[in-house]
């Protein structure tokens, strides 16, 4: 009896001991996360939330599947399908991968992505089917053989739980059948236990595949020849199994998106510390999470919501006053800033500086510090603005080994005690320099300051008496000093008292680093020194800086950063690559305006302290500004084409070229960039176009190319950081179809058709030629009559009843007068000799058929013929020929033409000239040109007309109104290539005509 006893005691034993292995097994599987895929957010930090719902694209918020892809783009599965979740809002994949394809449209049930072979195995549900299909999303871009969606299994029933992917084998439970799917052979593995009901799928922290089906019996699964073995292992009860399904699955199959009961209180706990809004416990779905620790938390009633860790540039530390210079010691948390208040002491652990004096002994405030000066490695020694304030004109002096301080008085010379210079005194500024000696930048010039154990003894050092200096910089010259002042930048000389101008305007604030020096100026921003006091360049509101007043100065060595404290924000500048970036209020900044004096670096750490006027912003959190670039990268997944009426839509893409050849008239390119890096972590996503100029994408947006040209067209895209480092580059190549009629068989095609259209046009304008050519024939004609009529209408009137007087002279045998008569008539048929030749040259002009024919003759031979003519015409006038002719001189030219144009002139000169005047006749040769000059006087009313023939006789687009004879001339002189010079002597009525024919 005793023995059955101990029998049975032992078996209970034994079966309690297995229950308690068998619960703490479903609790190590429960709570140490071995069912569980994603880490959970920290409890204890403070997080930015950002909810993704209707606005920004997701309208049906109970979520099936949530991953994220090895290029960072996240992929969404609900009851609308398959969606591209890019950081900022989400987008349909319908719209954006054109495969004719009905699945891609089905319900999505689960997702499952494959890092390795970059694709994604979708489950979707649809007309009572459970479809597998697989995504190749390295296919969607390319023009392959190979399609970029696999159906791989479709079987009746809806999907129980969430399957388990291996890389070769998905493990799933279908119309509650296990099924394993081989898809890489594309089969379906066969299992040796039929008709068993699956219920779901786990793993133990040894990567083991287990199967749970029911009546709570566990399976090992193992491969063997193809198949799968099932192994029992232990049987839970009912009790038991649904814990372990509470567990792996809370609420809905969203693996790897589920969480276990614990981890959902603790992720509520999180959402209700961050937000203000309280949700419903019951609405939780799960948690995932990105490759940049931001985790998405998802909710059937809020839909998704991001939870990047909230990492503050800055530590503020706040104050209801302005602060000043500033001291801090790190190892005791221990600071002091100047206020308006006197000396106040502060924690960085504290949020707060306290209104209260440091010196408690004294019953008065101490009245406005200003700046700071360590005179050796223990003291501090800090001065007053206004020194006259204090009765006593004290400083204060701090113990920096045992934090106390004690006052310590001014002492002036008694020149500046007695004088008006003494009232107005003020200390800006003041420098240990490194000979030891301490100065004070003040309103009165540069001093210098002794700490002698009881007093400090201020003296004068008359250099810039008459100016503000407000800071103080070593110069790499020796006993040499940079003054900033109101009046400009100075170097100066210590020992000699000279000084020389760097640069004019009002300047606040100088800071060196070690390849130069920065001054900040009132007005025009930083300027940038070399050693050799050289100007570097000028940061202001032109290219990068918020405000052109920079108050304060410091460099970070440990990033080469420069950071200035201005009106308008605290800005960054790297000095390798020249980026700017400015932090506000929002950013973690207690103020946007900094004041002078009032920067701080502790050594070691690095630690920065900026004061302003609401306290002192603690810079330190700028590790997490300069990370590594592996995972920041921007990635362009889709492209939007907007046309005149429509807009298209195209594939996932990251880098290489589109398959897609957009249309022509494109009017816009939407390039849609993902990104999921903070702004602390990216400093800016840069991109360019067909190797342009890079320009900077702001955080949340797209790139937009508009009026798009035809042709290939490259795109550049990549990530900075703060410090300047950049991923690598993501090309993306594009093409845009050239318009129809800019292409070459458009432009062919409008070349025949203007040829054609032209032959009509041709024969038209043929004919329009013919007409005018014979309406110019005719005005001609009509020309010729007139002159015909004009020119031998006197000659031939010089005939008309010299008949009847012939016969009178014969019947009266009057001899002589007869002579006389036959004597006339003769030089009336020369007259009407030279009046025929006139014609028949103009005739020739008009039909562009008279050429010059050049041979040596003499002037003689030129004008022998004519001057009989003009006699007799002179002397019808009583009009004298003063002639001056070098007959016998010989020229090689064209004696018709060189005849006609001075039988013109003289004509003209005849015609023109009044009774009993004067018409003096030059010719003669010079210089190889024949030379022709003729003066007449000419009647007073025809002055209007002679002064146009001066104005004008040169001008080519000059119309004569009236003289033939002149137009001869005109026409004569372009033939022979002669030059006219036509002038009004000095008695306002004499005309004369000087002409140089050349030799050819």
């Amino acid at each position: 009896m005793k023995k059955e006893y101990n029998v049975l005691r032992y078996n209970n034993t034994l079966r309690f001991a297995i229950w308690c292995i068998k619960y703490l097994t479903i609790f190590l599987l429960l709570e140490n996360e071995a069912i569980y895929a994603q880490p959970l957010p920290s409890l204890d930090n403070h997080y930015n939330i950002e909810t993704f719902d209707e606005s920004k694209g997701l309208y049906n918020k109970d979520i099936y599947g949530f991953v994220f892809d090895r290029n960072g783009l996240g992929w969404i599965g609900n009851s609308d399908g398959l969606h591209i979740f890019d950081g900022k809002r989400v987008y349909k994949i319908k719209d954006y991968i054109h495969i004719d394809n009905p699945l891609l449209h089905e319900p999505v049930k689960a997702l499952v992505y494959d890092k390795e072979k970059h694709k994604l195995i979708v489950f979707s549900f649809a007309k009572a089917k459970t479809n597998i299909y697989v995504l190749h999303l390295d296919r969607l871009n390319q023009t392959t053989s190979q399609p970029p969606l696999t159906l791989m299994l479709s079987r009746f029933g809806p999907l129980v739980k969430w399957p388990i992917y291996d890389g070769h084998r998905i493990n799933c439970i279908i119309n509650n059948t296990p099924t394993f799917l081989d898809i890489i052979n594309f089969k379906v593995v066969k299992i040796q236990v039929c008709n068993m009901i699956g219920m779901f799928f786990f793993k133990d922290h040894k990567d083991r595949l287990y199967l749970c089906a029911r009546e709570g019996y566990n399976y090992l699964v193992k491969n063997a020849n193809e198949k799968v073995h099932l192994k029992f292992v232990f049987k839970c009860t009912r009790y038991e199994v649904g814990v372990m399904i509470k567990g792996v699955m809370f609420s809905h199959p969203l693996s790897p998106i589920n969480t276990t009961l614990a981890n959902k209180k603790l992720l509520d706990d999180i959402v209700h510390r961050n937000i203000d809004k309280k949700y419903l416990i019951s609405s939780f779905q799960g948690v995932v999470n990105d490759s940049f620790g931001n985790s998405y938390l998802c909710s059937r009633d809020w839909g998704i919501q991001k939870l990047s860790v909230d990492r503050p540039l800055t530590k503020k530390v706040k104050s209801i006053v302005e602060t000043r210079t500033i001291f801090y010691q790190s190892k005791q948390d221990q600071g002091w800033v100047a206020t308006p208040f006197g000396m106040q002491a502060f924690s960085l652990k504290k949020d707060t500086i306290p209104l209260l004096n440091w010196h408690k002994s004294e019953s008065k405030r101490l009245f406005y510090y200003q700046c700071s000066v360590e005179i050796n490695d223990s003291l501090v020694l800090f001065f007053p603005l206004y020194p006259q304030n204090d009765p006593l004109h004290r400083a204060t002096l701090l113990n920096k080994n045992t934090n106390k301080t004690k006052l310590v008085i001014l002492q002036y010379p008694n020149a500046i005690h007695s004088s008006d210079f003494y009232l107005q005194f003020t200390i800006s500024t003041c420098k240990k320099a490194v000979n030891g000696i301490v100065y004070l930048g003040t309103n009165r010039g540069l001093c210098t300051a002794q700490y002698n154990g009881e007093s400090v003894t201020i003296k004068p050092t008359n250099i810039r008496n008459n100016d503000v200096i407000n800071s103080i910089l070593d110069s790499t010259k020796p006993h040499h000093l940079i003054l900033a002042t109101d009046l400009g930048l100075y170097e100066v000389d210590l020992l000699t008292k000279t000084e020389i101008q760097l640069q004019k305007g009002s300047f606040l604030s100088l800071f060196r680093y070690p390849i130069g020096w920065v001054a900040g100026s009132r007005q025009a921003g930083a300027y940038f020194f070399d050693n050799n006091n050289r100007l570097l360049r000028q940061l202001n509101t032109d290219n990068g800086l918020n405000s052109n007043t920079v108050y304060s100065i410091l460099y970070d060595h440990k990033f080469y950063t420069i950071w200035l404290g201005t009106g308008n924000g605290l800005t960054m500048y790297h000095l390798k690559n020249n980026l700017l970036k400015t932090y506000f209020e929002k950013d973690g900044l207690v103020h946007n305006e900094f004041n002078r004096e009032s920067a701080f670096m502790t050594q070691g750490d690095s630690l920065m302290l900026m004061g302003g006027i609401a306290g002192i912003s603690a810079i330190y959190n700028r590790n997490y500004f300069f990370s590594e670039l592996d995972k920041i990268k921007p990635l362009v997944w889709g492209v939007d084409a907007t046309y005149d009426s429509n807009q298209h839509r195209f594939s996932f893409i990251s880098s290489g070229r589109l398959a897609s050849k957009f249309a022509p008239k494109l009017r816009k390119l939407v390039f849609h960039v993902a990104n999921f890096a903070s702004e602390q972590q990216l400093y800016g996503v840069l991109y360019r176009v067909d190797n342009g100029e890079w320009l900077n994408l702001k955080q949340g947006e797209d790139i937009e190319l508009l009026d798009v040209d035809s042709g290939t067209h490259k795109l550049e895209i990549k990530g900075m950081t703060a410090d300047g480092k950049t991923s690598p580059i993501s090309i993306i190549e594009y093409e845009v179809s050239q318009i129809w009629y800019k292409s070459w068989w458009g432009i062919s095609l409008f070349t025949l058709l203007g040829a054609l259209s032209m032959i009509p046009l041709f024969l038209i304008r043929n004919r329009i030629v013919q007409v005018k050519a014979k309406e110019e024939l005719y005005k001609n004609r009509e020309k010729l009559f007139g002159m015909i009529a004009h020119d031998l209408r006197s000659p031939l009137s010089a005939y008309q009843g010299l008949a009847g007087v012939v016969n009178y002279l014969i019947s009266k045998q009057e001899w002589t007068q007869l002579q006389k008569i036959g004597q006339e008539i003769d030089d009336t048929g020369r007259h009407l000799d030279l009046m025929l030749n006139n014609l028949l040259n103009w005739s020739l002009v008009q039909q562009k058929s008279l050429k010059p024919i050049y041979h040596h003759t003499t002037i003689g031979t030129i004008i022998h013929e004519m001057l009989p003519v003009y006699k007799t015409v002179a002397g019808s006038k009583d009009i004298t020929l003063d002639k001056n002719i070098d007959k016998e001189v010989t020229i090689n030219t064209d004696a018709n033409l060189s005849a006609l144009i001075i039988r013109n002139l003289l004509d003209n000169a005849v015609k023109n000239a009044p009774e009993k005047s004067t018409i003096k006749i030059e010719i003669t040769k010079k210089d190889k040109k024949l030379t022709l000059l003729i003066e007449n006087d000419f009647h007073e009313h025809k002055l209007p007309v002679v002064t146009d023939i001066v104005a004008n006789i040169n001008d080519p687009e000059w119309e004569l109104k009236r003289g033939v004879g002149l137009k001869f001339v005109m026409q004569t002189l372009k033939l022979l290539k002669a030059s006219i010079q036509v002038s009004i002597l000095n008695n306002k009525n004499r005309i004369r005509w000087y002409v140089e024919i050349p030799e050819p």
